[in-house]
């Protein structure tokens, strides 16, 4: 048939409606046999093959397809699909179509009669080449004979990430996080150097850099395809997969791809083709019968340039290359109809590509109108065609954990109709085109617990994160009791800061001499500064007026640091510190010219701050430049000797940028310049200071850096017995602050409410670019806010001022009073007054 209208009123497989003019008319005969689990062997004349999209990201379908018909052209291949748009639909080799109704709009029970329908001849089978569809097959049909697709138990092996599989193959399995809290993914990105994959539970996968990525795009997988999601730390290397076929546990032939092209996408374009190694072989087929394994799989790997293999994720379904592997010689869904095993002796042909190829379109499908948008750009060609997000998103396939945790399902930004909800059952064989989309209750053949619930009743994330999502390092102990003064108001909370320096102290205890310096711009409240003082740390100040402040609280100016770019501002006559570094040339040449004119500096030592030799920054000397080494080494040698000073160099780039493996490397590269510098100097630097911009998290990792950078930095660092001077900034001070606010309004939104305070972005500036714990009041004590999928607002009429997000705040209401911690830092030095109908200084304003 041209495209089946209704299932009930034919058997399935029997032809009705246009056929092809050349395609085989009636039930065609086959010799080959498939040996079911339940029965006898039985001839297989028709094959139902789903996912027929072929596009730039192409589903497996029509690569099953063609690799049917080039063993068996007197097989009767049926193409089944969710949506007409699906483009191998129209492809000359399929015999016939099924569209089924799109999964928006389709009923679970009659869909699943419409299955068991299709399969009602003993000759016909399945291949289901949809990754929910498998799953939701697996649940609903069982073990069924003519499916031949992986059981329930056998998908318990596809899990993300897939640890236990690598384990039993033999294989590495990424690094990976699963906990989703804003804290834990900025932790993992921060400790992952080549970013982070944001993997769904069931499909999908995005590249990330950022916490902030990480989390738009998680919630992007979880609303589009249901489930949780994890991260897993990117895997240089060259891109290769396994595709293997089974049946009842009995491996029947498997191959080995590498990727020689691959789409912007990332799907294959060419591939090379080999045999499995023994070993390799052996252990899949012990894996595969331990799970009963039937029907077709893909192992996607990573092949480090060692040859190191990880395994990143198993799907549990034949790849859209596999075409590829049956036109060099392994045709694993001919393997897989038939039930017999690859000969081990083949020779196969080394490797394959795609080319692009047009076709006529089928006559009762047509061409899909051009949908206008704005701007007359037409949407491009991808997977989705066949319908997998709204299947995803009317969580037929639950959460593996659902049973466990029923809060794991992510609330969806829109209606129930918009997010494939609560459509009735239009008709089998109906399309997404002719379908009455008008909105009614869940039907009543849907299964209890399937039906989509709006998002405040599902509480929010998952339990398991509750520990970290909660996590405040106990600020809220120290937090007074809200009383009369007026919100938002900011807390010091400085033992929280001297609890930090006596940590970090001990950390560095016997790694050479190593000076603390407080830096004043991270956190310059008098009452920090003071307690600074109290300490014994230096000031690390960029402008004078800074230095001025240090010295006024407590921090003696003949102690402390100058750096940055424009650390002789506000402009005096007499300048005394204990080291300053040059930021560029130019700055020592200018010195120079001001000396001559009778400006007063006293420094113990005059240095330079060397830029980094693998980022890109707007600070610092190139040393690396030999021209620019030369020049450099004769005003530092000239400016040492007019003062009576000591030499020193400086590096800086923020930690928390670049995670704690990779400053250390670049901070080694770019000291690795004192050595040349020594030369030219006439003996060792007095002072390497190594900077600051630690974040929060990292204590842990001070010493190691440090040690790592004595022992492969430069060997003046070693021979000489440097001062080391580290400024660990906001590693120290982002704890020491708390803001105080109160809830204005309690509103409703997509994600079931969210609450406006009276604190905006001006009182939290760092609000977006790193966690901050809320606590609430309950009228005795301080509580930590659950996680969840509700946002706090600021008071500003500003898109961007959202203060906190992903917390459940059923219990909040009107009137509360809540606090937020890690408020220290840059939320201190850089808040500013917004929305009080006031202006700064700096206009002129009374």
């Amino acid at each position: 048939m041209g495209l089946q209208e209704d299932i009930g009123h034919e058997p399935a497989g029997a032809a009705s409606g246009a056929t092809r003019p050349d395609a085989p008319q009636g039930t065609a005969t086959c010799s080959e046999i498939v040996v079911g689990p339940h029965g006898p062997a039985t001839k297989v004349s028709t094959v139902f093959v789903s996912g027929m999209h072929s596009g730039p990201n192409p589903s497996p379908g029509l690569s099953v397809a063609r690799s049917l018909r080039l063993a068996r052209p007197d097989l009767r291949i049926v193409g089944l699909d969710y949506s007409r748009e699906s483009s191998g639909l129209h492809s000359e080799l399929l015999d016939d179509l099924v569209c089924l109704p799109a999964w928006r709009e389709a009923h679970l029970a009659t869909w699943v009669e419409q299955m068991e329908r299709l399969l009602e001849p003993e000759d016909a089978v399945l291949i289901p080449c949809l990754d929910l569809e498998v799953r939701l097959l697996a649940r609903e049909l069982g073990s069924h004979d003519r499916i031949l697709g992986p059981p329930k138990t056998a998908l318990e092996l596809v899990g993300k990430p897939p640890v236990e599989a690598a384990e039993r193959l033999g294989l590495r399995a990424p690094e990976h996080e699963s906990d989703t809290s804003w804290q834990a993914v900025d932790r993992f990105i921060r400790r992952s150097p080549y970013g982070v994959w944001v993997k769904g539970q069931h499909y999908d996968a995005h590249r990330a850099h950022t916490a902030g990525a990480a989390l738009s795009l998680g919630d992007v997988v979880q609303r589009t395809w249901g489930g949780e999601w994890h991260l897993e730390a990117h895997v240089a290397g060259q891109e290769c997969s396994i595709a293997f076929c089974a049946q009842d546990g009995q491996l029947l032939d498997a191959v080995f791809i590498a990727k020689a092209m691959v789409t912007t996408e990332g799907k294959t374009w060419a591939g090379e083709v080999s045999e499995l190694d023994a070993a390799m072989r052996d252990r899949l087929a012990d894996l595969l019968a331990d799970a009963m394994w039937t029907g077709g799989g893909e192992l996607e790997l990573i092949r480090s340039w060692g040859g190191e293999l990880t395994l990143m994720e198993i799907n549990p379904r034949l790849p859209a290359w596999i075409h590829g592997a049956s036109v060099c010689g392994a045709n694993l869904p001919a393997a897989l109809v038939t039930g017999r095993a690859a000969d081990r002796g083949r020779r196969l042909t080394p490797g394959f590509t795609r080319v692009v190829e047009e076709i006529p379109v089928h006559p009762d499908l047509g061409i899909t109108p051009i949908a206008w948008v704005a701007g007359g750009i037409s949407r491009p060609g991808d997977k989705r065609h066949s319908g997998m997000p709204s299947l995803g998103q009317r969580r037929l396939v639950p959460s593996e954990s659902a049973e466990e945790d029923p809060v794991e399902s992510h609330p969806t930004p829109m209606s129930a109709a918009h997010a494939g909800g609560t459509g009735a059952y239009v008709g089998a064989g109906e399309t997404a085109d002719s379908a009455d989309r008008t909105e009614t209750a869940v039907p009543a053949g849907m299964k209890p617990g399937y039906a989509e619930e709006p998002a405040a009743s599902k509480g929010g994330p998952a339990a398991r994160t509750a520990a970290s999502a909660a996590r405040t390092d106990g600020f809220e102990e120290l937090l007074d009791p809200p009383g009369d003064a007026a919100t938002p108001y900011r807390q010091v909370l400085l033992p929280l800061f001297t609890e930090r320096v006596q940590a970090l102290r001990r950390e560095v205890e016997g790694v050479g001499r190593v000076l603390l310096a407080h830096s004043v711009k991270t956190c310059p409240q008098p009452a920090v500064l003071r307690e600074a003082a109290r300490l014994g740390m230096a000031a690390e100040a960029i402008s004078l007026a800074e230095l001025e402040a240090a010295d006024r609280h407590g921090m003696a100016a003949e102690r402390a640091i100058l750096n940055g770019p424009a650390k002789w501002w506000p402009a005096t006559d007499r300048v005394r510190c204990f080291a300053f570094f040059a930021d560029s040339v130019a700055e020592l040449s200018r010195l120079h010219d001001l000396l001559d004119r009778g400006f007063e500096l006293e420094a113990e030592v005059v240095g330079v701050r060397v830029a980094p030799a693998g980022l890109v920054s707007r600070f610092g000397i190139p040393l690396h430049e030999r021209d620019t080494m030369a020049e450099t080494a004769r005003l530092l040698r000239r400016l040492a000797e007019r003062l009576g000073a000591g030499w020193g160099m400086h590096f800086h780039f923020a930690q928390s940028v670049l995670g704690a493996s990779r400053w250390q490397r670049e901070c080694v590269a770019a000291l690795g310049a004192a050595d040349p510098l020594a030369d030219q100097m006439g003996g060792p630097p007095a002072v390497l200071d190594i900077g600051g911009g630690w974040h929060v998290d990292d204590l842990s990792y001070v010493r190691s850096s440090l040690e790592y950078v004595l022992a492969h930095g430069p060997a003046v660092a070693r021979d000489g017995d440097p001062l080391w001077v580290m400024e660990p900034g906001k590693l120290l001070t982002q704890p020491s602050a708390a803001v105080v606010t109160q809830v204005l309004a309690r509103r409703a939104s997509h994600r079931g409410y969210d609450i406006v305070v009276d604190a905006a972005e001006g009182d939290m500036p760092e609000a977006p670019f790193h966690p901050h714990p809320v606590v609430r009041f309950d009228g005795s004590r301080w509580v930590p806010l659950r996680p969840g999928w509700s946002w706090i607002l600021g008071r500003s009429c500003m898109e961007h001022d959202v203060l906190s997000v992903r917390l459940d705040l059923t219990d909040v209401r009107e009137g509360d009073y809540l606090a937020f911690g890690m408020c220290g830092g840059y939320d201190t030095s850089m808040a500013y007054d917004f929305g009080r109908g006031t202006a700064p200084r700096e206009l002129g304003q009374p």
